[in-house]
């Protein structure tokens, strides 16, 4: 039996590249879930599963049609991480089909929140829904019982974590894939993410770059301290997560941790063997078990490695932890801050306070540490122009007590906006408002629309149900709040130069980025990020000329809100309006007819239907509100299966 695993690339198929692998202050983040299928079928007695790796190649089409020519394959696992490769997971599956119909194509990763779609519109076979490994090999196992026949549905669905179309054409669900214990957990292997790289063996120098272009680590002067190894590598040290916010893509449930003895063996032979000293932590959620977390410090110090953590609670650091961490090499922590709105962070389910927050920055920043500020998102339902004002004076609390202005602090990054990706809340909301996904085709469109798309202003989907002219002045709103919360905080207050210089060399390092770079060198755009074309300097003249002069301006800061705000707002709608009709913009802001045109205000979540005065927290989830919608409808047995899926675990 012949096996092929596939990485597959995030970016819309046919479309150039954002940038080259090998650009980009951080490096590629090994396939984990790729080394982790192979190594689980190689412990269960089957030989090594032959890997592709399309997305670290990006392959043209003929190239991936003569791989599988070259390499016949009798089951391929494709690994689709995000639902924004889902114009990809279409094309390649095409191509492989063609090659041998007989193929069976299974397909892993967040885009199966979209199997009803990715089944009937690709020529995907089976979708493997939450953690694959034990479906892997279930699979693995019915293919090769039944090499000279068709596997049978109802055996398929034997197997926890399968969504298959049955012999009726009906959406079948086995439930969400059985998640492997810790010590079950295996970390990259490099010698097997090579035998994918078809020869190109100078791709894997893509896993590792030069600690100086990561403004986390350049901004620590132990960096340079001569004895220290210069390459930085991205590595996880749990799985998973312990909470379940409402605009979060997940496949799978719970909070998993690595075997101890397993990272410390990992961590030597990539120490001894790819010159690496630096460590980004990539876990969606470093220390919630505090006991595991203090122990994974002090093996990173053990072997002399600086580390930072890219994704933290507010909720589980303690100003202890963060000392215990810097002591034991730890250059910076990176809290998911989301809003400085605690009605915000309820809609999103967070589970934390704006308390948290400023109590875990604080402790950073107290203790010498960096900890980026950048960590905002606008646009989920519910926001409001209070809301946003909120987040931009807790922006402007904090840069205060850290004593560097906000401009400074935000440098080349712009604010978010929520993208609503399948398998979150957030998608299952505007599917119930009838914004989104009423059928097969309007499904299969949504996520052609979101392939490539990024969280930025001009790819935001409305479903907030405030007017234009509010949406597109959010992300400005907390910008002018926080400089106006800055300088009257900073009053006759000393600023802290060791800081301002540190931010300033971030963005120095922030410029060297491809994306920034380009972006600087044509027209500071918001969220020019994601795109490699240029853009004409009129298409966003006022957005630029407000970043530039206005809303971090000290001096308007001190002007009355009611004489400010109406001015950028309405400037900005102006903008937007040029942009949609004289320039003809094709981003969603402009274009998306099925969401922007069906805007009403009624749409809107009462400011009383989040009151904290009248609702539970939980009350106030997102989540809450979706399943309240959903009691409401009379669902067929079909939609409930798809609903299960597109609205997550």
């Amino acid at each position: 039996m012949n096996v092929t695993l596939c990485s597959i690339p995030a970016e819309a198929a046919n479309m150039v590249q954002r940038r080259k692998r090998s650009e980009g202050h951080r490096s590629i983040i090994p396939k984990i879930a790729i080394t982790s299928l192979n190594s689980w079928a190689i412990k269960n007695g089957f030989p090594n599963c032959k890997f592709y790796d399309i997305d670290m190649l990006y392959p043209s089409d003929e190239e991936i049609k003569n791989f599988f020519i070259k390499n016949p394959t009798d089951i391929v696992g494709l690994s689709a991480v995000v639902s924004t490769s889902y114009t990809q997971v279409k094309r390649i599956s095409k191509i492989i089909k063609e090659v041998n119909k007989k193929t069976l194509i299974v397909c892993g990763g967040y885009i199966t929140a979209a199997a009803n779609t990715v089944l009937r519109k690709t020529l995907v076979d089976v979708c493997v829904v939450g953690d694959g490994e034990i479906a892997w090999i279930g699979l693995l196992k019915l293919v090769k019982e039944n090499l000279e026949s068709k596997v049978v549905t109802e055996d398929l669905l034997k197997i926890k974590g399968i969504a298959v179309l049955d012999d009726n054409g009906n959406l079948q669900f086995s439930g969400y894939g059985q998640t492997l214990p810790g010590c079950e957990m295996t970390f990259p292997d490099f010698e097997y993410l090579k035998s994918g790289l078809d020869g190109n063996d100078e791709a894997m120098k893509n896993y590792f770059r030069p600690f100086w272009k990561n403004e986390e680590f350049s901004m620590d002067s132990r960096s340079y301290e001569k004895h220290r190894q210069p390459m930085m590598m991205s590595i996880f040290t749990s799985k998973g997560c312990v909470a379940k916010c409402t605009f979060c893509q997940r496949g799978s449930k719970g909070y998993t941790v690595y075997d101890l003895s397993k990272l410390e063996a990992y961590i030597k032979h990539v120490k001894e063997n790819y010159n690496v000293g630096f460590l980004y932590v990539d876990d969606e959620n470093f220390g919630s078990n505090r006991k595991y977390a203090y122990q994974v410090a002090e093996l990173f110090h053990k072997y002399d490695f600086l580390w930072w953590a890219g994704g933290v609670r507010c909720s589980t650091i303690t100003e202890a932890d963060v000392i215990h961490y810097k002591k034991n090499g730890c250059c910076g922590l990176c809290y998911g801050i989301e809003s400085g709105s605690q009605t915000m962070l309820d809609v999103m389910e967070k589970k934390i306070t704006v308390e948290d927050v400023k109590r875990s920055v604080n402790a950073c920043y107290d203790n010498g540490l960096y900890s980026p500020l950048v960590r905002f998102i606008v646009g989920m339902p519910g926001e409001s122009m209070r809301t946003c004002r909120e987040s931009g004076q807790l922006i402007g609390e904090l840069t205060a007590r850290i004593g560097v202005s906000p401009g400074l602090t935000f440098g080349n990054t712009d604010i978010p906006y929520a993208a609503p990706l399948i398998g979150t809340p957030l998608y299952e909301y505007g599917n119930q408002l009838g914004l989104i996904g009423q059928n097969l085709d309007e499904d299969e469109k949504y996520l052609e629309l979101t392939s490539n798309s990024a969280i930025f202003k001009r790819y935001y989907l409305n479903f907030n149900g405030a007017p234009m002219s509010e949406v597109i002045f959010w992300d400005m709103l907390v910008f002018l709040e926080a400089t106006r919360e800055w300088v009257k905080r900073t009053k006759n207050k000393v600023l802290n130069q060791e800081w301002e210089n540190k931010f300033i060399l971030a963005m120095e390092i922030q410029g060297r980025n491809p994306h920034v770079k380009a972006k600087q060198k044509k027209v500071q755009i918001m969220g020019s990020g994601g795109e490699t074309k240029d853009v004409s300097f009129s298409n966003y003249f006022i957005t630029n000329f407000l970043k530039q002069y206005v809303v971090f301006n000290t001096t308007i800061a001190k002007l009355p809100r009611f004489i400010v705000e109406p001015a950028v707002r309405y400037l900005l709608y102006f903008e937007f309006l040029i942009q949609k009709y004289f320039l003809k913009d094709k981003h969603n802001l402009h274009t998306v007819a099925t969401t922007n045109k069906k805007i009403r205000s009624k749409i809107r979540i009462r400011e009383e239907e989040l009151d904290p005065t009248k609702t539970s927290q939980k009350d106030r989830s997102l989540r809450t509100i979706v399943g309240k919608k959903m009691k409401k409808f009379n669902n067929t047995k079909v939609k409930e299966t798809i609903s299960s899926l597109t609205a997550g675990p």
